[in-house]
């Protein structure tokens, strides 16, 4: 006697999607030692783990700089390249952490909810930072500005 199993749609589609990334390509591209589109090899090392892309698959237009943010007497916010050690001459001071948080909605990466956990984090300790996409525009504004508020 045979019996049939029936599987919940749901569990059918885990089954058919089964197979994908090996987990040491996972390992070397969340270490930014890989291109997290290609999968080419990055030659320099990364200045702090995370899915980098290559200069073929970087696209034309679009700056990734880290906001650094701390609580003093407001909030202040600090920008550094990608390298994480060249320092923007923009900063911009708020008394409200909302601000922080619509600059983010606006420009940032989230690519799941560990992020969004994250600066949720950095906003209730008081520091943290995010790297944020700006276009050509943005990045041009923020090099020349000198203080903001």
């Amino acid at each position: 006697m045979e019996v049939a199993v029936q599987f919940s749609p749901f569990i059918r589609l885990i089954l058919l999607h089964m197979g994908g990334e090996r987990a040491s390509t996972a390992r070397l591209r969340l270490a930014g030692k890989i291109c997290a589109r290609c999968g080419n090899r990055l030659q320099d090392p990364p200045p702090t783990p995370g899915e980098r892309v290559c200069s073929k698959c970087k696209s034309p237009g679009v700056h990734r700089v880290y906001m650094y943010y701390i609580l003093r007497d407001c909030w202040m916010c600090q920008f550094l390249e990608e390298d994480l050690k060249t320092s923007l001459p923009g900063r911009l001071h708020f008394k409200n952490a909302e601000k922080i948080r619509t600059i983010v909605d606006k420009v940032g990466n989230f690519a799941n909810l560990q992020d969004r956990q994250a600066l949720d984090y950095g906003l209730e300790i008081g520091r943290g930072g995010v790297w944020l996409q700006l276009t050509d525009e943005q990045y041009a504004r923020l090099k020349k500005q000198v203080s903001g508020s």
